[in-house]
């Protein structure tokens, strides 16, 4: 019999540890092992029980997350979700902070058991939980990010029009990596779709700024999309892309494709439709299969198709599929993505 998966919840928040070990609890297959209210009982605990998972709040007394993850994944590196919730975007940004440090994913903090969307919430967090305590993490020692490359990508005029992006688990310390090791002036729009929990999604952007010369957005409806910017598809809306004489954000507000509104699919099988031959397709890291049908659709249409290798990626779902439903034949490192993008221009 499998061994079931063993997690420390860290929270200084009682209802909320009550509320995950009641969701974590009642599964057969995880077992809570323990309880930290602080940072840094957290990493004695951690140390002691060597737990399988840990969650991890942000805003904690004596330690916050941020601090205890960086420790965590120094000393004794374990997967670690951070479940918090987002008060403000200063706040949010602080949560990203976290995966630079080495968490895995980030999961919005659940709150009353009779709210709207709790038994959603209840089972995203606890397919996480499954997913993500089988993924082998390194010591970090907090690497320096990416140096921005300023010169030009190529002075030649390229096919390539556009460039799509998609991704879930994973995705923000990914983005991170691959946008901030683009050339300033990057000569298409890149657009993504990444999935995250509604009201993150200006944090991250805010927090991916700081660290490229690249000018990120979230996308608006009938918005022309301009070289050297980055557009996010916003909460509750597929991003599909129309043809004019640049290219045009349009924002639909559809039924969810797979649980998923954005999905990754429209956006993808929108610029096979409008962009084929010119256009460039990339599945990132994420569990499930979300826009594998959609990058399918783009290499029928002769656009450049590639998936995040597995050895790089978090979660290698989204990818796996891609590859299997021969959506693309190209596996490629998380660390040869920016010079691969480049070099297409």
């Amino acid at each position: 019999m499998k061994k079931p998966i063993r997690v420390l919840i860290v929270d200084d928040c009682k209802v909320t540890t009550q509320l995950l070990y009641a969701i974590l609890s009642a599964e057969t297959d995880i077992e809570v092992v323990g309880c930290a209210q602080n940072g840094q009982i957290a990493i004695r605990l951690v140390k002691e029980l060597k737990p399988d998972l840990i969650t991890m709040d942000i805003y904690m007394p004596v330690m916050d997350g941020v601090e205890a993850t960086r420790a965590i994944m120094q000393q004794c590196p374990t997967p670690i979700i951070i479940i918090s919730s987002h008060v403000n975007e200063h706040q949010t940004e602080l949560t990203f902070s976290a995966l630079q440090a080495g968490a895995l994913s980030i999961i919005e903090k659940p709150q009353r058991v009779l709210n709207e969307g709790f038994d959603k919430l209840q089972k995203h967090i606890v397919n996480s939980v499954r997913a993500l305590s089988e993924v082998k993490v390194v010591s970090r020692r907090s690497p320096p990010p990416a140096e921005p490359r300023i010169q030009s990508p190529g002075s030649n005029l390229s096919a390539i029009r556009i460039i799509a992006l998609g991704s879930s688990t994973g995705g923000p310390e990914a983005l991170n990596y691959i946008i901030s090791a683009l050339p300033a002036s990057f000569p298409v729009p890149l657009v993504i779709t990444q999935h995250i929990t509604e009201g993150f999604l200006p944090g991250l952007v805010h927090w991916l700024q700081h660290k490229t010369s690249l000018v990120l957005e979230i996308a608006e409806n009938n918005q022309k999309l301009l070289p050297g910017h980055v557009y996010f598809a916003p909460d509750n809306h597929h991003l599909l892309i129309k043809r004019e004489v640049a290219p045009i954000a349009i924002l639909e507000n559809s039924p969810p494709i797979g649980h998923f509104r954005p999905s990754i699919t429209p956006l993808f099988s929108s610029l096979a439709k409008n962009y084929p031959e010119t256009a460039v397709g990339g599945l990132l890291t994420g569990m499930g299969g979300d826009g594998a049908p959609g990058l399918l659709e783009m290499r029928q249409a002769n656009c450049i198709t590639f998936a995040q290798s597995k050895e790089t990626s978090v979660v290698f779902g989204m990818p796996a599929v891609a590859l299997s439903i021969k959506a693309t034949d190209l596996s490629i490192d998380l660390e040869k993505i920016p010079e691969f993008l480049t070099k297409l221009l």
